[in-house]
């Protein structure tokens, strides 16, 4: 995990290390583009961009990344992040088709998984790395049964049905491609197990995918990362780990990373 973690040499500059787009959140669910964003900031020293309408809060809360109202005016980026809190209607589908018809990596979860589900031709046309974050009951949305016992095999079918990466939560989360070896992740504990802990994750695929990290390597490192911020906040102050939250991992994905 440390040979994959991008680190900035003495020519790079805030382009050449990633520029992540960010495209998530809503009127209801505002907080998942505060967390989806702001771990993507944590996670590498390049660029964020954030289209939507939690704008005004998502830049409240870092300053440093760059809004705009929509996918289409939010500029050039090297991966897209969309689906945590983004909603499942009308408008919300048209922005995950904007990024799925894009020629750069992409990550889906949450909602974006849920509207994929139901319009799984967005990736019949598509080319660039994939990732797909399903818990388990996201992953029976997809039509091939409960995740069983097998969750290799799980999520290997997933991934061969859909032509992308797919990354299985759980306390023992798996990431699998169509083909080639699967990466496995013990959590080492279940603190991760928190609403808005899947927008954090999400934020830091984006932005390791924006860095050039291949899919499969980018999301095993993000899930590796974001299961020790979960338990180092878990342990902060100590010395007995105390239940912890969304905002808690996303403060620790530095000191997690240092781990590194």
């Amino acid at each position: 995990m440390r040979t994959l973690w991008p680190v900035p040499g003495p020519q790079d500059d805030k382009y050449t290390q990633g520029v992540v787009g960010v495209l998530a959140g809503s009127s209801a669910y505002p907080g998942a583009a505060v967390l989806c964003a702001g771990a993507a900031v944590a996670a590498t020293s390049g660029m964020v961009r954030y289209a939507g309408s939690a704008a005004a809060e998502v830049v409240s809360h870092w300053p440093e990344v760059v809004a705009a109202p929509t996918a289409a005016d939010a500029g050039r980026v090297q991966a897209w992040a969309v689906g945590p809190g983004l909603g499942t209607g009308e408008e919300s589908l048209t922005t995950l088709s904007h990024a799925l018809s894009c020629d750069e990596p992409v990550i889906v979860d949450a909602d974006g998984l849920t509207m994929l589900a139901r319009h799984p031709h967005l990736l019949s046309a598509r080319s660039a790395p994939t990732v797909l974050t399903p818990h388990a009951g996201e992953y029976e949305r997809f039509g091939l049964g409960a995740v069983g016992d097998d969750r290799v095999g799980a999520a290997r079918r997933l991934a061969e049905a859909l032509g992308a990466v797919v990354l299985l939560k759980g306390n023992v989360t798996v990431i699998a491609a169509p083909s080639g070896p699967a990466f496995i992740n013990p959590a080492g504990g279940s603190w991760a197990a928190t609403a808005g802990s899947g927008d954090v994750l999400s934020g830091i695929i984006g932005a390791l995918l924006a860095a050039g990290v291949p899919a499969v390597q980018a999301a095993a490192a993000a899930a590796f990362v974001h299961a020790r911020a979960a338990n180092l906040s878990a342990a902060d102050p100590g010395p007995v780990p105390v239940p912890t939250s969304a905002s808690r991992i996303l403060a620790h994905i530095r000191a997690a990373t240092a781990t590194l």
